[in-house]
């Protein structure tokens, strides 16, 4: 069972400004004295759920079973909902596209938050934090610069695991490279959805350092007081609202949404002039708004992009047929800053060269073993090949037979293992 989460909070859709619920899980280790001293390599997952029309959530039972198998080796945990599933606004649509787009949202996030958290703090006299010792994690605020959100170097790449489960495994498939979603979030303008997830990342970071940071320094007898919320640890906050100045936000939307109607019109008329078209990249573009003095600030004092060590893992992967009926996904070429993104996208080449895992069971009611197991096996049998498969007998869909599901987290709990060996 999932402990509370450190963070719930929302963060915007870069697809169209839904609010989306998400959640944050850190592990027991961060809460050891020894974590102090500069140990834990950088490392998280993000799951992704079954199907929201069909009861789909960050709260499903097999999602929050790997979950807890993953936070047992140390790894931070970033759920969230789609649109349409638990309180995320919106609703679930025929393409997957807009869903896609909520991963990518989240993943954007996480990756900033990763490089925010500093679980290995100094705890020296002087490199001590400056908060009071009652301090309690303050509202967030908009001007709080994207400078200090900068990526650190690191003396290990940050391991990253895409993840999902079911439906949540499909678009895990076809989410753009990593290196392409970073670029996403590389060059920000205020007020956009983009902005918003920066600064949420970066302000529930600092927030946490500087809390964790008290509480080291209380049990070393540095403080004489703490507050609550630090000392119980398993303290949890919940987050909703916006980073930046309401009027700057309402302008950025209001920008998109023209941008997007002109873009929508261009691309009607496209169409009837050619019956095989490819999509817009609208939804990858960057605005053309002026940038004001302060954001240009923020985006100069951006650092390079951390070094990411990308996995995978896909748990009762969905194929065709049946992924058909979930999403209508044509493999279009998103771009952005001019720049397509990289070739690996929407395809399965990305599952053969980082370490990827897929399990799935034989009684499948959504896919034949057949099918699944010819697929495994194609990705496997390329060269130089970095997917892994285990096909779990008597396991259906869901994951409700006797015994499958321990034999399922068993294989997870290993093949992480084996991620933080390497």
């Amino acid at each position: 069972m999932l402990p509370e989460p450190t963070f719930s909070f929302t963060i915007p859709s870069i697809h169209d400004n839904v609010p989306l619920d998400c959640r944050i899980y850190h592990p027991t280790c961060f809460l050891r004295k020894e974590n102090t001293e500069g140990t834990w390599r950088k490392r998280g997952v993000i799951l992704a759920h079954p199907y929201a029309p069909l009861g789909g959530s960050y709260d499903d039972p097999v999602v929050a079973s790997i979950a807890v198998e993953i936070l047992k080796n140390g790894f931070v945990i970033g759920v969230f909902n789609f649109r349409g599933a638990g309180d995320s606004k919106g609703r679930t649509s025929w393409t997957g596209k807009p869903e896609m787009l909520d991963y990518v949202s989240f993943a954007g996030f996480f990756v900033h938050y990763l490089n925010t958290i500093q679980p290995n703090l100094p705890s020296t006299p002087s490199d001590s934090y400056s908060g009071g010792s009652e301090m309690v994690l303050s509202p967030i605020e908009s001007s709080r610069p994207l400078a200090a959100n900068a990526f650190a170097p690191a003396a290990s790449k940050t391991l990253l695991i895409l993840g999902g489960y079911s439906y949540g495994s499909l678009i895990t498939k076809h989410l753009p490279s990593t290196g392409s979603i970073i670029e996403r979030f590389n060059e920000v303008i205020k007020g956009t959805a983009e902005a918003e997830i920066r600064l949420r990342a970066l302000n529930l970071g600092t927030q946490w350092n500087g809390e964790t940071h008290q509480a080291h320094l209380t049990r070393r007898g540095r403080s004489l007081m703490v507050h609550d919320s630090v000392r119980s640890p398993s303290y949890s906050v919940i987050m909703g609202g916006e980073e930046s100045d309401p009027g700057v936000r309402r302008a950025s939307r209001e920008s998109r949404r023209s941008v997007d109607m002109i873009r929508k019109s261009f691309d009607t008329s496209r169409k009837k002039i050619t019956l095989k078209t490819r999509r817009s990249s609208s939804d990858f573009d960057t605005l053309t708004s002026p940038v004001s003095p302060q954001a240009e600030e923020k985006l100069a004092a951006s650092r390079s992009p951390p070094m990411l060590q990308t996995c995978h893992l896909l748990v009762s992967p969905l194929l065709p047929p049946i992924s058909m009926f979930a999403t209508f996904f044509n493999k279009p070429v998103y771009s952005w800053s001019g720049t397509a993104a990289l070739a690996e996208t929407f395809t399965d080449d990305k599952l053969a060269l980082h370490p990827t895992l897929a399990i799935y069971g034989d009684k499948d009611m959504f896919t034949s073993h057949k099918k699944s197991r010819k697929w495994a096996e194609g990705l496997m049998d390329r060269p130089e090949s970095l997917f892994r498969f285990h096909e779990v007998a008597g396991a259906g869909h869901f994951w409700h037979e006797e015994g499958v599901e321990e034999q399922m987290r068993k294989m997870v709990r290993d093949w992480v293992a084996g991620l933080i060996d390497a």
